[in-house]
């Protein structure tokens, strides 16, 4: 498995957890998704290019209003 693809099943994980203890705090979630999904570009050293997408995919699974 990649660096990305481990990077991107951990910040799902994070999400699924995040929106399990704080499921009425949205602005929570969203902070906690994009702090992790910063902390795991740096821990995996992921290229510009992977960093995009992970930021990305960290956008969709901000919850919606």
């Amino acid at each position: 498995m990649t660096k990305y693809k481990q990077a991107k099943q951990t910040l799902k994980t994070i999400s699924l957890e995040a929106k399990k203890n704080y499921s009425s705090d949205r602005p929570m979630i969203r902070m906690i998704i994009n702090d992790y999904s910063d902390h795991l570009i740096k821990d995996y050293s992921l290229t510009e290019y992977q960093s995009n997408l992970l930021s990305n995919y960290a956008c969709k699974l901000h919850p919606k209003n």
